[in-house]
């Protein structure tokens, strides 16, 4: 009897103590959509590219702290022109500070996210993936 109370006791902890994971995959699906919005308002196609109907897309991975800093960044991969490369090297910094992630994404304060940037001439005839967490 005195385990069964004990077990109840830690049950009721586990299930009001911070968000469930689902609560967590809505909060970190919200995050993503918000530092994706935000990163795209910098994103300015290169002029030179444009006229030469250029596309392609540049993955890079960054580090974001607790409140929203880019602290660090480096090109993962990038297909089509240097100039998209270019363009995405002007863009990070002048982006900072991003959407905070939410407290539940932190590993040692910071999180590390891979994105991608597809640089289109068309809308809607080139897709990028989702940024992931490393």
């Amino acid at each position: 009897m005195k385990y069964s109370w004990i077990a109840l006791v830690l049950l009721l902890c586990a299930c009001t103590s911070g968000p469930n994971h689902q609560e967590q995959m809505v909060e970190k699906r919200l995050w993503e959509y918000q530092l994706l919005t935000h990163l795209n308002h910098f994103k300015s196609y290169p002029e030179e590219a444009r006229l030469q109907r250029l596309t392609g897309m540049v993955r890079v991975a960054f580090v974001v702290d607790a409140k929203g800093n880019l602290i660090r960044h480096k090109i993962v991969s990038h297909t089509g022109s240097d100039l998209f490369v270019g363009a995405v090297e002007a863009l990070i910094p002048a982006a900072s500070p991003v959407p905070a992630p939410p407290p539940s994404m932190l590993r040692k304060g910071e999180i590390e996210v891979v994105a991608p940037f597809v640089f289109c001439i068309e809308q809607g005839a080139c897709t990028g993936s989702p940024p992931q967490r490393i």
